[in-house]
């Protein structure tokens, strides 16, 4: 249903701001002449004029002022920000403002066969300066909500950003050049204000009305005010008793991951509820998961949640976001539960477009750590720059080496990596295989690469690898400019202390038994030791291997590289 109606909206709003641009193009035409703007509105102008054309008009204004109280009464607080109450306190003031003009035009069009066109509307402006105000007020008005709602639909788009100084440009020359054109307009007509017959033959159609559909027009803009107010009125009544009822169905506590207590009605958002607390929180697109800045990281209440709705599963699939992730704006909770913001409240649009932050879900992988040795020692004999070009050598030889496995970068520091494992569904049974095989290209790879260092400066590298598998957060994390599809995890420390202890135990590979048992990996009893891992109570029992004893069989060649 959030879906239909978010859909709905959009569409009906952008039926609206094609109309509204095109009669706005149209009154500039009037910047040549008045017969210039009634070509145009008897051409270009004329799909708006057609019966199916009326239809789509007034049937998408009717649906918008609809879905705009629904809205109203949805909501459980004002706490707003200043484009939402501009966007609001527009639409609703679009009503009033039209009413006049709509009937002047369409009514009498309807009940006595009187053509709008400029040469009539015109010389009624010019007679009537207080419709002229409500007119030119009106373009006003009309214009900024739909610029406002347009650009907080677009912004989150990508290349938006760099359409903004042209979208600017727009914002401005159209109504600007929509108003010239109407004050010459004005000006041509002001010329034939004193020709009774000019006048008699505008209003030829009007002075033949009969005199009961006149009285009804022209009471009709009062009843049409009464009628906007009271549907108001109603709605704001609806509202209060849903939030009374709410009241009377219970509360939930929301945690807050700084340890802070949150108490809510049950029916309100959990983005409500937060900013009802006062409690900042990101949500770029107003609440309508229209974006993912408002997304939360749920540690506890999960399974008392309902599933994400069409709306919320179709935003978080888009950032690939994990099972404990949902949108705060499409989340309503009726239990307890404790929850991690994963966006910044006053973070930019550009960083929260972003994934950043921890987004990711728990996972078997097996990780792998790669550490050059000696590095600081031959800065000491090497000169800078000749560093630099090793490094580079060395790390390219090992990204070769995680292609040619099936292994996943995931981190680099200094002059170590660490490398993925069975990310992807079918490798996830030979994980551990592709990371051995990974493991003997690498030290095949960098063996070949010593005889030619060994060559042109005298030294060769050394390296130390630790693997171990097991459950772990994956996802994409790090800096919102530069994040990357990593691990998290204990298990993952284990790794990295594996290769740690690979220079003490004067060994090449260190892999965790339960990780080779996990794939039935036979290897040497006699390499098998109990490990002491700092950080850790218990051992871990781990096999050592020097670089021409690594077990594993061929790898898989049904998924080359």
């Amino acid at each position: 249903m959030k879906l239909i109606e978010s859909r709905l909206r959009l569409a009906t709003g952008i039926i609206l701001a094609l109309y509204l641009l095109q009669h706005l193009v149209n009154h500039a035409f009037g910047i040549v002449s008045i017969e210039a703007a009634e070509a145009y509105r008897k051409t270009v102008g004329a799909a708006f004029q057609s019966l199916p054309g009326l239809v789509l008009l007034y049937g998408s204004f009717l649906f918008h002022a609809i879905i705009a109280l629904r809205s109203i009464y949805r909501r459980s607080n004002w706490r707003l920000t200043l484009w939402q109450w501009m966007q609001l306190l527009l639409g609703l003031s679009i009503l009033p403002l039209l009413a006049g003009h709509a009937i002047s035009n369409r009514g009498y069009d309807l009940l006595g066969d009187v053509d709008p066109n400029y040469y009539y509307v015109v010389t009624s402006l010019l007679l009537k300066p207080v419709v002229l105000a409500k007119l030119a007020v009106l373009v006003l008005v009309v214009w900024i909500h739909m610029v406002i709602g347009l650009h907080f639909w677009l912004r989150i788009r990508k290349g938006y950003a760099r359409l903004v100084p042209y979208a600017y440009a727009l914002t401005v020359s159209i109504p600007t050049l929509s108003y010239v054109g109407l004050f010459s307009m004005l000006q041509q007509a002001s010329a034939w204000l004193d020709d009774e017959q000019r006048l008699d033959q505008i209003y030829a159609a009007n002075i033949a009305m009969n005199r009961r559909d006149v009285d009804f027009l022209q009471g009709l803009e009062a009843q049409a005010w009464i009628i906007m107010v009271l549907l108001l009125l109603l709605t704001l009544v609806a509202r209060q008793l849903r939030i009374w009822t709410q009241a009377r169905n219970g509360a939930y506590r929301i945690t807050s991951s700084d340890g802070s207590i949150t108490t809510a009605l049950h029916g309100v958002s959990l983005l409500e509820a937060l900013r009802e607390a006062g409690i900042p929180h990101a949500s770029v697109c107003g609440g309508r998961a229209r974006c993912t800045t408002c997304r939360v990281h749920i540690g506890s209440g999960l399974d008392r949640l309902d599933p994400p709705n069409e709306l919320e599963a179709r935003a978080l699939q888009r950032i690939d976001a994990g099972k404990t992730i949902r949108l705060a704006c499409q989340l309503y909770p009726r239990a307890d539960l404790a929850i991690t913001p994963l966006v910044q409240a006053n973070q930019s649009l550009a960083a929260s477009l972003h994934a950043g932050g921890v987004q990711g879900h728990e996972e078997y992988v097996v990780a792998m750590f790669v550490d050059m040795r000696g590095s600081t020692n031959l800065g000491e004999r090497v000169l800078a720059y000749d560093v630099v070009f090793i490094l580079n050598r060395f790390f390219t030889e090992l990204s070769s080496a995680l292609i040619a496995s099936q292994g996943h970068y995931a981190q680099f520091a200094g002059d170590g990596l660490m490398a993925l494992y069975g990310l992807e569904p079918e490798r996830k049974q030979r994980a551990c295989r592709d990371a051995l095989h990974g493991a003997r290209e690498m030290f095949r790879r960098i063996d070949a690469l010593n005889q030619q260092l060994q060559r042109e400066f005298g030294e060769t590298v050394q390296m130390g690898i630790g693997i171990h598998g097991g459950d772990a957060i994956v996802g994409t994390m790090g800096p919102p400019k530069t994040p990357l599809l990593t691990a998290v995890g204990d298990n993952i420390n284990i790794a990295a202390r594996l290769e740690a202890q690979t220079k003490a135990l004067d060994c090449d590979l260190i892999v965790s038994v339960t990780t080779l048992e996990a794939e039935h990996i036979e290897f040497p009893a006699g390499r098998q030791r109990q490990l002491e891992l700092r950080g850790r109570d218990n051992h871990v029992r781990v096999c050592t291997f020097d670089r021409d004893q690594i077990p594993g069989d061929e790898p898989d060649r049904s998924n080359p590289a």
